[in-house]
């Protein structure tokens, strides 16, 4: 009976397991890739020594890191040289079965331990196939690291370290303290620089110092002046950014009509006319070209790194009115504050353009006019009258007046002032040698110096006094001569 529900039971524990093993079939061992790491390279920003920069100048060295910190924004991603692709696998792979041989030697000393655990002989054998078992797969896990090569980003994304990203830029460390100073840092490298002066220009030198070299592996240097300072830090940032990024720099050539055109990259001059072969940065940039009486032009391109990009810009030239200045003398021809040459004087203005002309004799005749490029009615001539200056009003003539009293009373006691302080010194020293010798020879001619000085006192206080009345009839004068305020 024992027997037959024994069978039974089977019987009905047999479609589940069939159901199971069918399941099991299909299922297979593929198990997932293994994940990428080290996807991030990060860089360490180090504050720049301007300690033999004057202190008033040492401001620039703030300016100059977050310069370069901006400008390395631009870089997205990393190209990871073999080099340096080896020492990240190798690190990882060291790593990881540095991990696994840890946990395996702590799981065995844990069994070696359960010796003098002074447990029952069943627990001591329960205990002790379950650590077999663990260890077992520890084993497995142990040799699985050493078989398997860890997979490392290719493409790492560059960011910076968190102190740079809050704008906190640390000291660089000292000679033999660069591979700590990353390791606290959590970054892959770090710059470093130095900014200073050379026989009266300034000097910048930065290098970069990262892990797998264990080195600096990049020094760049630049001598500059104020006016060159622009055009020099560019090309200091773009020669950093292509080692930073690692990517091949982008070659442009640009040719330009008319010559004269000026051609702007990315804000900075870069040269009238044909400009380059020069190098920068793979990515997109910002072109601009313009020149007098051309449409300007402005563009956007997208560079590709170890490429070549040549570009032509032809730029079209705005329409242009034509005419000539004339009058009725020979006289002098200005547009705006420009000398552009004697009557009759042909002329050609943009149609988008509103200019005003001067004509002027030597006998002081004038006469102006703004002329429009783009007029309704035009003309190829224009006559202008001329008219002697005006003269000045009354009113015009007496506040010109009083300013020239105030400006005399004004000189005359600044002239006054230290001849009074001289004389005053010379009488004060010969009266006090008469005081000290009693000499009856010191004594005529302390006198008269004496009588000289108060002199000169008193021209230096009628001078003051009437610069203080010029100055306040100038401003009486000044009053009377301008126009009432209407009020509405």
């Amino acid at each position: 009976m024992l027997v037959l529900k024994r069978a039974c039971f089977l019987l009905m524990l047999l479609p589940w397991l069939v159901c199971g093993h069918v399941q099991g079939l299909g299922k297979t061992d593929a198990g997932e890739p293994p994940a990428t790491q080290n996807t991030a390279w990060v860089l360490s920003v180090t504050a720049l020594d301007v300690s033999s920069l004057p202190h008033s100048q040492q401001l620039l060295g703030e300016i100059m890191t977050r310069t370069l910190v901006e400008a390395l924004k631009k870089v997205d991603h990393r190209f990871r040289p073999s080099e340096e692709y080896l020492y990240y696998t190798h690190y990882a792979w060291s790593k990881s079965q540095a991990a696994a041989a840890k946990t395996l030697v702590a799981k065995r000393a844990e069994r070696d331990k359960l010796l003098f655990g002074g447990d029952p002989p069943w627990k001591y054998r329960k205990t002790l196939k379950a650590l077999e078992k663990e260890i077992e797969k520890l084993e497995e896990a142990l040799g699985k690291a050493e078989a398997e090569v860890p997979l490392i980003a290719e493409r790492p994304v560059f960011t910076f370290s968190d102190n740079t990203l809050k704008g906190i830029f640390p000291l660089p460390p000292k000679p033999g303290g660069e591979y700590r100073f990353c390791a606290n840092q959590k970054a892959d490298a770090f710059l470093a620089g130095t900014i200073g002066t050379f026989h009266g220009r300034l000097y910048i030198s930065l290098k970069l110092y990262t892990l797998y070299t264990d080195s600096f592996q990049y020094e760049d240097s630049s001598i500059f002046s104020s006016d060159t300072m622009v055009q020099a830090v560019d090309e200091l940032v773009n020669r950093l950014v292509a080692v930073v990024s690692e990517a091949p720099p982008a070659s442009l050539l640009v040719h330009t009509k008319p010559e004269e055109a000026i051609l702007l990259v990315d804000g900075s001059f870069a040269g009238r006319g044909e400009v380059g072969p020069r190098d920068y940065p793979p990515g997109s940039i910002d072109i601009e070209s313009f020149a007098d009486n051309y449409t300007p032009l402005s563009m956007s391109l997208d560079l590709t790194g170890g490429e070549l990009a040549e570009l032509y810009i032809n730029l079209q030239p705005l329409s242009q009115r034509s005419l000539t200045i004339a009058a009725p003398e020979e006289a002098r021809v200005y547009q705006g504050s420009l000398y552009r040459g004697e009557t009759p004087l042909p002329v050609d203005i943009p149609r988008t353009a509103l200019e005003h002309f001067q004509v002027e004799t030597t006998e002081g005749k004038v006469a102006s006019v703004i002329i429009q490029g783009r007029e309704q009615a035009e003309t190829s001539h224009a006559s202008l009258t001329l008219n002697p200056k005006p003269s000045h009003s009354a009113e015009e003539q007496r506040v010109e007046k009083s300013r020239r009293r105030l400006y005399g009373a004004y000189g005359r006691f600044w002239i006054a002032l230290p001849v009074a302080f001289v004389i005053n010194g010379i009488a004060a020293a010969h009266i006090n040698a008469y005081n000290r010798t009693g000499n009856p020879d010191l004594y005529d001619g302390a006198l008269t110096r004496y009588y000289i000085s108060i002199g000169t006192s008193i021209a230096a206080g009628v001078a003051l006094a009437e610069t203080f009345y010029r100055i306040f009839r100038y401003m009486w004068t000044g009053s009377e001569g301008a126009p009432f305020l209407v009020k509405q």
